[in-house]
């Protein structure tokens, strides 16, 4: 292996792993701070590994470059890591190298702790420093090769400012990813604030439009506009009702039987059902199913579901299939219906806050239906053709 690939190659099993640490945080969404310190902690024993197992010719070159992650730990001041690649890297060179050398060695790796404590908050002096002392102990220990180990020395001074300053750079582009990712939510919340406020500004300019045209004494007023008014107040009530649950979505988990829940959300809705002409077709599984979750927002869930079927079957003999299946630890609830259909426009928007195809509507019915699958650690979805009828998959751990 030449000089270049030997660099190349080894700035490359260091880099790697530091690169992964930064797609990590990036698009891992909600990322925690000890998560964030735990994976760049992987990725730096992750180089320190590789670079152990890449065989180099000569010991001294791979505490070298093992030299150039203890730089990086110390630079992100990586405590317990630093501790810990010091060991591994003594513990790793024990039989390869004399008990002088290895003593003197010891005292390197303490040097280095005493003068990081000092020189914390000035990583560039700090490096350049460590390198000056690596400098010395290349000329102290290293009894062969040693003007190709001080060349491969200089390489990795080099090599430590790159790194440490693509990290940086990756690290700021992470943060300036994140600040547009809270831009874009508040943009959101903004958005159904709007969306809320012009939502109750029809029904209220409708009641106010009635209210100003309506005379006490007139008869037909009173029984024409007041049900009007009323539907508008309701609509209105059940608009903020709807909002407020969105927002406020509060999961108390507690052991339950998911046949037992299906069986009871559709007892709640029997007289609807039977109102409506539409029949149950229950394929459960013949064994009680125990799920970790919230009783009454899974029930709030599928009696949504069905109200939405029974408003999608118009005109003829209704059937609402419920079925269950066991795949992987996971329990897969389809509910279908023989009603209209959902076309692919209308499919693509289904669960979108406010949008709706009902005439008294909110549209947010779906979407807080999946706010508490997607609280249960679940998923909902949604499976329809025009004129054919309409499936639902929830599937809970």
């Amino acid at each position: 292996m030449s000089f270049v690939e030997m660099l190349f190659v080894n700035f490359i099993y260091i880099i790697f792993p530091l690169f992964l640490y930064l797609f990590y945080v990036a698009y891992q969404k909600n990322v925690g701070k000890k998560e964030s310190e735990l994976f760049l902690d992987f990725a730096l024993f992750l180089s320190l590994y590789l670079i152990f197992r890449n065989d180099l010719g000569y010991i001294g070159y791979q505490l070298l470059f093992s030299n150039l992650i203890l730089v990086i730990a110390y630079i992100k001041r990586k405590y317990i890591s630093i501790v810990l690649i010091s060991i591994s890297t003594l513990l790793f060179f024990y039989n390869d190298i004399g008990s002088f050398i290895y003593y003197i060695y010891i005292l390197e790796y303490i040097l280095y702790f005493i003068l990081h404590l000092f020189l914390k908050n000035k990583k560039y002096i700090f490096i350049s420093i460590f390198f000056i002392i690596k400098l010395f102990i290349v000329l102290i220990t290293f009894k062969e090769n040693v003007l190709f180990s001080l060349v491969i020395l200089l390489s990795l001074y080099v090599m430590s400012y790159v790194i440490v300053d693509l990290l940086n750079k990756g690290e700021d582009i992470i943060s300036y990813h994140m600040s547009i990712k809270n831009i874009e939510k508040e943009k959101q919340i903004r958005m159904s604030l709007f969306k809320i406020t012009h939502e109750i500004k029809n029904p209220i300019a409708v009641c106010k439009g009635y209210l100003d045209m309506f005379d006490v004494n007139n008869q037909e007023h009173s029984k024409k506009y007041i049900p009007i008014i009323k539907n508008e107040i309701k609509r209105t009530l059940i608009l903020l009702e709807d909002f407020l649950a969105m927002t406020k979505i509060k999961i108390n988990k507690d052991l339950l039987d998911i046949n037992f829940l299906i069986e009871n959300s559709i007892d709640e809705i029997d007289s609807i059902l039977k109102a409506n002409n539409i029949s149950i077709n229950l394929d459960l599984i013949d064994d009680e199913i125990y799920v970790m979750g919230d009783y009454n927002r899974l029930m709030q869930v599928l009696i949504n579901i069905i109200k939405n079927s029974i408003e999608a079957i118009e005109n003829k003999k209704g059937v609402i299939t419920i079925k269950e299946e066991i795949k992987k630890k996971q329990i897969y609830i389809y509910i279908e219906d023989n009603g209209k259909g959902i076309n692919k426009e209308t499919l693509k928007q289904l669960g979108m806050p406010f949008y709706t195809t009902k005439t008294n509507g909110t549209g947010l019915g779906v979407s807080l239906s999946k706010e508490i699958i997607n609280a249960h650690n679940g998923t909902m979805k949604y499976f329809s053709k025009e004129n054919e009828g309409t499936k639902i998959q929830i599937v809970l751990p």
